[in-house]
């Protein structure tokens, strides 16, 4: 079984993924999240500086491109190679109406004819090995059925599926059954992401799909950084685990000054991962509130050093 680590824009990036890497585990693949191209240039710059060889020394992340045509592919592709990336991940899921209603992210679902033409364009002569990470339609699953035979007729190295539909964005229902119907119609690996909180998601998964080995964790590992270790089987003591998080955190913190100036930035950032990461404590919900109120580095130390030492 593989376990990647899904790309979160905010949240994922190579702040949390060089930190995790160096003290929690590591994954079969990281992704970045995705590099926006679009008018023929890059929509936010910063983006780019995710994929720096600088920022990823622990665990080289798979770069994950969104645009929809191959002039916008090609910039993208020349970025990779400036940066000795081999692999590249084309975004076909992110449900954001910005990003959808441009055609773009799980809005490109709706338009096999498109998804072909770019698909063909790109594999008409690119160097990287390619992998796509979609949902299964914008408006509704059915979509997914007319994607398929575009999907077969490329060699991609993967293709990762949300089994939700854009419109959805991250409410309601996964549909794990049109994913365990769709997936073994497609000739590529198919990695499952989506939900994955405990093992028992895992299993239901396997139990639906058997041919399915694959699967990215997001929000999953926010909330309980050693599912990772669950999965694999590891077993770690309380205390282990409290020193983990202890440097876990450190290294967050050292990562953010590089990045940041200012506290506010600085907090605001970590406060989107404990709007996740506060399940992984038993009173996290009084630390999340804390951490809201912090006014400064001093502050949020304090309040989160404090947690964990409780926890051991």
């Amino acid at each position: 079984m593989q376990i990647y680590l899904a790309p979160l824009q905010g949240l994922t990036d190579w702040i949390f993924r060089e930190s995790f890497s160096e003290h929690i585990g590591r994954f079969d693949k990281t992704f970045t999240p995705f590099v926006r191209v679009q008018s023929g240039g890059f929509y936010r710059p910063s983006q780019c500086n995710d994929m720096l060889p600088a920022h990823n020394t622990f665990q080289k992340p798979v770069p994950q491109f969104l645009g929809k045509d191959a002039d916008s592919f090609k910039l993208f592709e020349e970025l990779c190679h400036e940066h000795n990336y081999t692999e590249a991940n084309i975004n076909m899921g992110c449900p954001f109406p910005m990003i959808t209603g441009k055609a773009m992210g799980a809005g490109l679902l709706s338009h096999p004819a498109d998804v072909s033409k770019l698909l063909e364009d790109i594999f008409t002569d690119t160097q990287l090995k390619i992998s796509i990470k979609c949902r299964l339609g914008q408006e509704n699953s059915t979509e997914f059925q007319a994607l398929i035979p575009v999907f077969n007729d490329f060699p991609m190295e993967e293709i990762i599926i949300h089994p939700r539909v854009g419109k959805q964005q991250y409410k309601g229902e996964i549909d794990v059954n049109a994913f365990a119907l769709y997936a073994p119609q497609l000739k590529h690996p198919i990695c499952y992401n989506g939900d994955i909180l405990t093992i028992n998601d895992v299993e239901q998964i396997q139990t639906l799909a058997p041919q399915v080995d694959r699967f990215m964790i997001g929000r999953g590992i926010l909330q309980n950084p050693f599912l990772l270790a669950e999965i694999q089987k590891q077993a770690i003591s309380q205390n282990q685990k409290a020193d983990i998080l202890r440097n876990f955190h450190l290294s967050i913190i050292e990562h953010c000054k590089q990045k940041y100036s200012g506290d506010l930035h600085f907090l605001k950032r970590l406060e989107e991962l404990w709007e996740y990461h506060h399940l992984a404590f038993e009173d996290g919900r009084k630390i999340y509130k804390q951490v809201k109120k912090c006014k400064n580095l001093v502050q949020y130390e304090a309040v989160v050093f404090k947690a964990i030492n409780e926890m051991a």
